[in-house]
């Protein structure tokens, strides 16, 4: 990679100070896992599909799972001698139980009213979506289609924000994209 891109890539991830480098790393790992390609196929549908879609982002960040139910503290394997990390955010695909409103199968975790209200609204969207090709519905939150520069970030405050990482994508284009 030549200095002007690695400048970019300093830019579009920064990490002003030591305590930022690991969320830059993360986020730059989790776009070139999923995130990017995802947005890739959400931007090809959307220009060729002749149908409207809509951008999520769960967010990670906000929604970890809770922390494990004390009964569990075994199978976490957890000892001095055995320390792991706390968790850096919710893993992938970690939505799936929410918006299947299982959470009460998995014993595992300590689920608390906000997850549970996470769980109810994501269903419906959900629900919504798979009934009428659009997740809006009475009651929730206007999510608005793709291509309107925000994205709905579905959380216990869900909400429609700019979507700050699309320079990011149109970055890592030139990567993938055979022009």
């Amino acid at each position: 990679m030549d200095r002007d891109k690695a400048n970019q890539v300093f830019k579009l991830y920064p990490a002003p100070n030591e305590n930022e480098v690991m969320d830059a790393a993360q986020d730059l790992a989790g776009d070139r896992f999923i995130a990017y390609s995802t947005w890739k196929w959400m931007d090809l549908s959307t220009k060729t599909g002749g149908r409207p879609t809509y951008y999520y982002y769960y967010a990670y960040y906000a929604r970890p799972r809770p922390p494990m139910r004390p009964e569990m503290a075994n199978a976490q394997q957890q000892t001095a001698a055995n320390p792991r990390p706390a968790p850096r955010g919710a893993v992938h695909s970690a939505e799936i139980e929410y918006a299947m409103g299982n959470l009460n199968s998995n014993k595992v975790y300590a689920w608390t009213p906000e997850d549970y209200k996470v769980s109810k609204v994501i269903q419906e969207y959900f629900a919504n979506f798979i009934k009428t090709g659009n997740p809006n519905g009475k009651g929730l939150p206007n999510w608005p289609q793709f291509g309107a520069n925000q994205r709905m970030i579905i959380d216990v405050n869900t909400r429609a924000e700019a979507d700050k990482v699309r320079a990011r994508y149109e970055f890592l284009d030139q990567f993938y994209v055979k022009k």
